[in-house]
């Protein structure tokens, strides 16, 4: 009789978009954690959101010139007749239609392919606590290169001290994160967890606390060091993911599925 070969199973190293959606839409915060996220999306989040929209048209490659380069002298002062308005006075107009609102309902209905300002908000958080003095890679600090991983960043053609707003393009370069044309639920997701790294669903069975913790999807179970997991400690930082559900709770967002 002819033996049959067993068939192997792999465990997938991450959860499937699905996994990510469902896990999402789930998720119920902690009751009585809704303040202190409430909190930061009030104080650090949407405060700072100029801040991250112009470090993702930075990686984008999207800087708008200021607004005096096209209200030049040459062009304010000159009669109406002296100027040839068949033509643009300056590229810098397209400005103007940068936020069409076909753009708009495009990116409400699928992900946009520039990286979400509220990403960089969460990557801000889970590194660097919202402290605008360490680097987005790892949170050392920006009076320096990074020493832990990724060390020796960033690459910006000078020495330390570095700005953080350059060095947080640095970092979204450096992970290929301006390389993605699509920044869907899944993505977003899926892309704060490897921050952190997927060894809690690989090795643990449990969902990461860097995105769940002050939800009733984490429980317990924390790295509390490189390589060492203990399945009893307790996460006290509040996930990513809460921090995206809370901000669509309350319609400061929303994130497209697919």
């Amino acid at each position: 009789m002819k033996k049959t070969k067993a068939i192997k199973i792999v465990k997938p190293s991450q959860p499937t978009d699905l996994e990510y959606i469902k896990m999402f839409d789930d998720c119920v915060i902690d009751a009585t954690k809704i303040g202190t996220i409430d909190k930061a999306i009030d104080e650090q989040v949407s405060a700072n959101r100029n801040r991250y929209t112009d470090i993702s048209d930075q990686v984008a490659g999207n800087v708008i010139k200021p607004f005096t380069s096209v209200l030049t002298p040459s062009t304010l002062f000159q009669p109406v007749n002296a100027l040839d308005l068949s033509k643009p006075i300056d590229g810098s107009f397209a400005a103007f239609h940068k936020n069409t609102f076909e753009e708009s309902l495009k990116n409400f209905v699928v992900g946009s392919s520039k990286i979400p300002w509220y990403f960089i908000a969460c990557a801000h958080y889970l590194e660097c606590t919202f402290d605008f003095k360490k680097h987005l890679h790892n949170g050392d600090p920006l009076s320096g290169y990074t020493v832990r991983v990724p060390a020796n960043r960033p690459k910006v053609g000078h020495g330390p001290p570095f700005t953080f707003e350059e060095s947080a393009v640095d970092a979204l370069k450096f992970m290929k994160l301006n390389e993605i044309s699509n920044w869907s639920l899944p993505t977003v997701l899926r892309k704060l967890e490897a921050y952190n790294g997927f060894g809690y669903f690989k090795y643990h069975s449990i969902n990461s606390p860097y995105l769940w913790s002050y939800s009733n999807q984490y429980a317990k179970g924390k790295y509390v060091a490189d390589g060492k997991f203990d399945a009893e400690a307790v996460s006290k930082q509040m996930g990513a993911a809460v921090i995206l559900k809370r901000m669509e709770q309350r319609a400061l967002i929303y994130i497209p599925r697919h």
